[in-house]
């Protein structure tokens, strides 16, 4: 008997699509730079941290969501400057320094024996963001394997396949599911190839909770992220009708 494959709509993958875009957003956002007070304040106050998705499904998420609510229960990095300094500096202290920073965060010295730098894990990375054109802001300055670059990176794919969801093309639901491969070849071969071990470093070396919980949330969604799209890509993509 002929097994019937498994298929889903444009619209019903789009829901996927705009929950990942949100939690992307939030993890490039707090990982590819020191914290800004105006980022943070749009983060308590429209209480993204309640809304980050897949809470119910994977206990880690939870848990990470749940650590950075206790700090905020207890910190207001919005209105009073110390605890935003306290925030800010144990971004800095774990990925800049000025000291060898506890967590650096590049794919280079997790997945290599030198852990140097500019290599070819950077330059493997640069020709998938060439590929569909992208190029850092800080170009030759700042490695392209930084953990907050890959993370915005899936992120722009993700919006890809937003947005490739509104056109009417004939080739759209092949257009997705070329972008889905792209996207999940590019964790397994990138981000989960180092962020369990950065995470890990994260949760053990932040001095805020704020910190130990996105460490947490960012190992597990990494993870849970990969199965969805393994999931997705044996499932039929069809149009809406």
């Amino acid at each position: 008997m002929e097994t019937v494959k498994q298929s889903i709509m444009i619209k019903d993958l789009v829901n996927i699509f705009y929950a990942r875009q949100f939690a992307y957003d939030i993890l490039r956002r707090f990982f590819i730079e020191e914290p800004s007070k105006e980022y943070i304040k749009e983060f308590i106050q429209r209480n993204m941290i309640e809304q980050f998705p897949f809470q119910e499904e994977v206990d880690g998420i939870h848990e990470g969501v749940q650590v950075v609510k206790r700090y905020l229960s207890k910190h207001d990095p919005v209105h009073i400057d110390s605890h935003f300094e306290d925030l800010h500096w144990d971004y800095t202290r774990m990925f800049i320094g000025p000291f060898e920073a506890p967590a650096q965060p590049w794919e280079s010295v997790y997945v290599r024996k030198d852990k140097l730098l500019f290599q070819k894990t950077t330059m493997d990375v640069r020709k998938v963001y060439e590929k569909y054109g992208f190029q850092t802001s800080d170009f030759n300055v700042e490695p392209d394997d930084h953990v907050g670059l890959e993370l915005d990176f899936v992120y722009r794919l993700n919006e890809f396949c937003i947005r490739a969801s509104d056109e009417k093309k004939p080739d759209v639901c092949r257009e997705i599911n070329h972008l889905l491969k792209e996207q999940q070849r590019f964790i397994d071969e990138h981000l989960l190839a180092f962020i369990p071990h950065f995470a890990g470093k994260v949760i053990a070396h932040a001095e805020t909770g704020f910190f130990k919980g996105l460490g947490a949330i960012l190992e597990h969604f990494i993870q849970m992220d990969s199965k969805v799209l393994q999931e997705l890509l044996k499932i039929e993509i069809v149009k809406d009708k």
